[in-house]
Order: C-alpha cells, then structure tokens, then sequence
C-alpha cells in the first residue's frame, strides 16, 4: 500500500483500509502491515476494530477451509451490503 505524505489517517483507519482491500488477513499479516507502517499496535487495533463491528473473526470452520490447520487467528470483513438485502 502507498503512503501518501498529505493525507493523514490513523494507523487503525489505514489497518482498516488494508482489509477492505484483501478481503480477509492473519493475524501475522496485520503485525507485518502495521509495523511496515510504523506502529506497533497492530494486533490491538485489529481487536478494536472488531469491537467496533468493522472487522470479525472468521469462524473455525471458513477457515480450515481457506488456510488449513493454523493456529493464528483470522481477521475478514463484514460486508454490510450483503448482509441488508431490500
């Protein structure tokens, strides 16, 4: 992802960009992303992201599905447009 100079963001609002863009993220890739970005919360702001109800969990089923037997946790949006269907 390209730092843009001019454009002021948290490190959390950039986390949560990052996402959107990758669909789903483990754990070690958020530690990997914040600390490419300088910051060292990382992980901290995954889980508040999550309490803010931006970001979930995925459930252990999806994802021995999508990455096998790992152990690290894994971070996925939740897509509001599926989910309110008119």
């Amino acid at each position: 992802m390209i730092k843009d100079l001019f454009v002021h963001k948290s490190a959390k609002d950039m986390l949560y960009d990052y996402i959107k863009q990758k669909k789903w993220v483990r754990t070690s890739e958020v530690i990997k992303f914040a600390s490419d970005n300088f910051s060292n919360r990382g992980d901290r702001d995954a889980r508040l992201l999550a309490s803010e109800g931006k970001i979930k969990r995925m459930n252990e089923q999806k994802k021995l599905h999508l990455f096998g037997p790992i152990r690290e946790d894994v971070y996925e949006i939740i897509d509001w447009h599926n989910n309110f269907k008119i």
